[in-house]
């Protein structure tokens, strides 16, 4: 069943993916795709706001579907650069896009923003190893 403003969630749900989400995907009108999660006490640190590592699993993640979405190759990260550039508090509802900038037969590489109420989060860049064509 479709959620109003468009927001499904991911077909991947068990796992880190289900502790840390659930992930949201939709559609935007140009074929891109946003990504999103509602925020909780489970991704806080001590200073309530949202904690470091829940805001990467979020963009390694993205990453990932992206690649596996856009390529149809199964994928595993070699390296993620993350760059935080501002807080977000508990609560708060984190947005994502992500786009692959290049692909090689055996890997890929890609970006992705990460924010909340349109400010930058998270800038996020990441080399993955891709597998043979699903």
């Amino acid at each position: 069943m479709s959620n109003p403003n468009g927001w499904e969630p991911f077909a991947e749900i068990e796992g880190y993916i289900a502790h840390n989400g659930p992930y949201l995907v939709r559609t935007e009108a140009d074929g891109t795709y946003r990504y999103g999660f509602q925020t909780d006490e489970r991704h806080s640190n001590p200073n309530n706001v949202i904690h470091g590592a829940a805001v990467t699993g979020f963009a390694d993640t993205v990453l990932g579907h992206i690649i596996v979405h856009s390529l149809k190759r199964n994928c595993a990260t070699i390296s993620l650069t993350t760059e935080f550039i501002s807080g977000a508090p508990l609560g708060s509802f984190i947005e994502a896009t992500a786009q692959v900038k290049r692909a090689t037969r055996t890997l890929a590489f890609v970006s992705t923003d990460v924010t909340f109420e349109g400010k930058l989060l998270l800038s996020a860049t990441g080399v993955y190893r891709l597998f043979e064509e699903k």
